[in-house]
């Protein structure tokens, strides 16, 4: 009678963490198009081309620009874009910065003068350089597009830079939930994707405090990785740490610091199990397995 009673237990608990395993595959792959439809979004709006090829065509680039013409580059929100654009040595003439958009180009700069109201934009030029960059501070998503770097000779000539904005987002692994026992050391690994420059800083807070520079507390940070160091935890330490990248979306984990009385609890246990068998369909396959094992038995 125990046996039987045994067996269906673990039946349950095995139908739970099917049920669990599909909820999961399922919130996964809706996350995953929420990330896509959010990365399209970031790319510009499509423009018509056939104005810009046909002055490719028409312009002698290589006799003026050292620059390629029709480069791209990328940057991350909040950060800083460089678009190159470097002149062979002339005698006449005036680099500009053109903004190009549907309605009307814009002016950003004239020489080493920025046309419009907008401090973000300005011209870097040393004497007796031939670079005449135009540097874009704290980027935001409207600012992709193309942009014409332009040399007024006779004729005039221009090169093209397309300017595309990603956004940096910061991922630990193991998230949502840690659990660990009591004594032993917390590790928590924060990378940061899709970012262009490394971070001023990474910020590391429990429960809404941060605790980089507390006692018992290691950050290691790079340019696109932080990891968090805490040793001997105890369960007062448990809560939500949370890494924060500067131009960065943030990312969390939940830390469950476990003593010996909850390492026995089931509760935990099941808790800790379902966590561990959420990792794809062939965990599904094994319970399936189990099942039927128990079924023939």
């Amino acid at each position: 009678m125990m046996e039987i009673r045994a067996r269906t237990v673990i039946k349950i608990i095995i139908v739970f963490l099917l049920m669990e395993c599909v909820l999961c595959g399922f919130q996964e792959y809706k996350n995953l198009n929420q990330k896509r439809r959010s990365i399209r979004s970031y790319e510009p709006r499509s423009k018509d081309h056939s104005s810009t090829n046909s002055l490719y065509k028409e312009s002698n680039q290589g006799a003026v620009f050292l620059t390629p013409n029709s480069s791209t580059i990328v940057a991350q929100i909040g950060g800083t874009a460089k678009l190159p654009c470097s002149v062979r040595k002339f005698n006449t003439g005036v680099v500009s910065w053109i903004r190009k958009n549907n309605l009307s180009p814009t002016i950003l700069t004239v020489g080493l003068g920025t046309y419009i109201a907008d401090d973000r934009f300005l011209v870097e030029h040393g004497r007796h350089s031939q670079n005449w960059d135009l540097v874009l501070k704290h980027v935001q998503l409207s600012d992709a597009g193309t942009y014409e770097c332009q040399v007024s000779l006779h004729p005039t000539t221009s090169i093209f830079i397309d300017l595309k904005i990603t956004e940096a987002v910061a991922e630990i692994s193991g998230a949502p939930d840690l659990h660990i026992r009591a004594g032993s050391r917390l590790r928590i690994v924060c990378r940061l994707r899709h970012s262009t420059e490394p971070p001023a800083y990474v910020f590391w807070y429990r429960d809404h405090r941060m605790i980089n520079h507390d006692a018992g507390v290691q950050v290691t940070t790079d340019k696109t990785l932080s990891i968090l160091r805490i040793d001997n935890l105890d369960p007062s330490l448990s809560g939500n740490y949370t890494c924060y990248p500067h131009n960065a979306i943030p990312a969390f984990v939940n830390v469950h610091v476990l003593n010996s009385t909850e390492e026995e609890n089931p509760a935990a246990m099941m808790h800790n199990a379902s966590r561990i068998l959420q990792t794809g369909p062939y965990n599904m396959v094994l319970l399936l397995s189990l099942w039927i094992a128990l079924s023939l038995r």
